[in-house]
C-alpha cells in the first residue's frame, strides 16, 4: 500500500522576494567595500582591452549627424569594457513598455550600480519602432515581433551604455577612447592600410562610395584625412550598435538637376514643302520670300505689326505669331516638328534667342507655316 501525497507549489510572497534580493545586493555591497578597486589597475585594463586589436578599438567611439554636425562619444562597446575592468558593479536593463499602435514605440530602462559607493543610476530610453517596408507597394508593413526586438535592443544598448557612463568616471572614459581611436586610425605607416579595411567595412554594410564620401566633405579616398576616418570610424559603430540606420548615417546624396540646354538643330537643305521656312543664312538681313502654299491657308500679316517694340527676340516673335492668329501651344507643336527644338517649353520667353531671332527674319513664311500645320493636324 502506498500513500501519495498531493504536493501543491509553494507561493512565495512578493514581500519575501523583495527581502532575498535585498541581501544580496546587501552581501554584494559589503564584499565590494572588502575588497575595493584599484584605479591604476582598472586605467590600464580598461586601455589593454580597448587597444588590443584595430577592430576592437574601432568600436570603442561612436558617430552620429546632429543639424549639421557630427557628435562623437564612448559606445557601447566600450562600456562594456569600463564595467568589467571597474568591478565593483552590477548594472541591468528592462523593458518598461512597448506601444504597437500609432505611433509605435518602445521604452526600457537601465541600471547601474556602483556598490562600493553605493550609488545607482537609472536612465530611461524611448525608442521608436520602425515597420519594415513592402519592396512591391512601398509601404510599411504592420509592427511586428522583430521590429519591436529591434527597438528594445537599440533602446536597452543606448540606455546601458548611458548608465554605465554616469557610473565610470570620465576621467578614466576619455583617456581610453582617444587612445582606441589612435589604434583604429593608425600612424602615418598603417593609415593607408587602415582606412581601406574602414571603407571595405562600410561598403560590405551596403553603403555606396559616394555617400561616404559626402558625409565627410570629400571626393575620392585619397584625400581622407584622419579626423574624417575617425567620423566613418564612429559612424559604422553606430549602424553596428542599432543606434543609426545605414540611411541616417549616410543619406543618399541629393543628384544636382541642371538646367535644360537648347540646340536648336538646323534642317538640312532639300527641296522645301508647301508652307515650310526656308533657312536663312545668319548674315541674310533680307526677309526671304514665302514658300508657296494653298491659298485657302495663307494667312495675311495684319498691316500694323507689333514687333517694332519688342525690347527681345523672343517678345518680337510671340509678337507677330499672336497678331497671326496663333497660341503659343501651336507654335511650339510647329517649331518641334521642324526640329527648331526639342524641349517642352513653357512660353514665348523661354524660346532660345538664336531661334527665335532667326525665325523674326521670315514672320510671313512662320505665320503661314503654322497654319498649314494647324491644318493638317485636325
Amino acid at each position: 500500500m502506498s500513500i501519495h501525497e498531493d504536493h501543491q507549489p509553494e507561493v512565495i510572497p512578493a514581500g519575501a522576494i523583495a527581502q532575498i534580493e535585498q541581501a544580496q545586493i546587501d552581501t554584494q555591497i559589503a564584499t565590494a567595500r572588502r575588497y575595493p578597486r584599484n584605479i591604476a589597475k582598472v586605467k590600464a585594463q580598461m586601455l589593454a582591452i580597448a587597444t588590443l586589436d584595430e577592430e576592437t578599438a574601432a568600436a570603442c567611439s561612436y558617430a552620429i549627424p546632429r543639424a549639421g554636425k557630427v557628435i562623437t562619444g564612448p559606445s557601447v562597446r566600450l562600456a562594456e569594457i569600463a564595467l568589467s575592468a571597474f568591478s565593483n558593479v552590477r548594472a541591468a536593463t528592462r523593458i518598461l513598455s512597448v506601444h504597437t499602435g500609432e505611433n509605435p514605440h518602445a521604452v526600457v530602462q537601465a541600471v547601474c550600480h556602483d556598490l562600493e559607493n553605493n550609488v545607482v543610476f537609472a536612465v530611461e530610453k524611448r525608442r521608436r519602432i520602425t515597420p519594415k517596408k513592402d519592396h512591391k507597394t512601398g509601404t510599411h508593413k504592420p509592427v511586428d515581433d522583430d521590429d519591436i526586438q529591434l527597438a528594445v535592443n537599440a533602446g536597452s544598448a543606448i540606455a546601458f551604455r548611458d548608465a554605465v557612463f554616469k557610473v565610470v568616471p570620465g576621467a578614466l572614459v576619455k583617456p581610453v577612447m582617444e587612445a582606441a581611436r589612435k589604434v583604429a586610425v593608425g600612424d602615418a605607416k598603417s593609415f593607408t592600410v587602415n582606412r581601406d579595411k574602414i571603407l571595405a567595412r562600410l561598403r560590405q554594410m551596403g553603403v555606396q562610395d559616394e555617400r561616404i564620401f559626402a558625409v565627410i566633405g570629400v571626393t575620392k579616398a585619397d584625400v581622407i584625412t584622419g579626423d574624417q576616418l575617425e567620423t566613418l570610424i564612429g559612424l559604422g559603430t553606430a549602424i553596428k550598435d542599432g543606434t543609426l540606420t545605414i540611411e541616417e548615417a549616410f543619406p543618399p546624396v541629393a543628384r544636382e538637376v541642371k538646367a535644360p540646354v537648347f540646340k536648336p538643330k538646323t534642317p538640312a537643305a532639300t527641296p522645301q514643302d508647301d508652307g515650310d521656312v526656308a533657312p536663312v543664312a545668319p548674315e541674310a538681313t533680307t526677309e526671304p520670300a514665302p514658300a508657296p502654299v494653298a491659298e485657302a491657308e495663307v494667312v495675311p500679316m495684319p498691316q500694323a505689326a507689333p514687333a517694332a517694340s519688342a525690347a527681345t527676340p523672343q517678345e518680337e516673335l510671340a509678337a507677330f505669331v499672336v497678331a497671326g492668329g496663333h497660341t503659343f501651344d501651336e507654335f511650339q507643336a510647329w517649331a518641334r516638328q521642324q526640329a527648331f527644338y526639342s524641349d517642352e517649353l513653357g512660353g514665348f520667353d523661354e524660346v532660345p534667342a538664336a531661334v527665335a531671332a532667326r525665325l523674326n527674319r521670315s514672320k510671313t513664311g512662320v505665320v503661314n507655316a503654322i497654319a498649314k500645320h494647324k491644318g493638317g493636324a485636325r
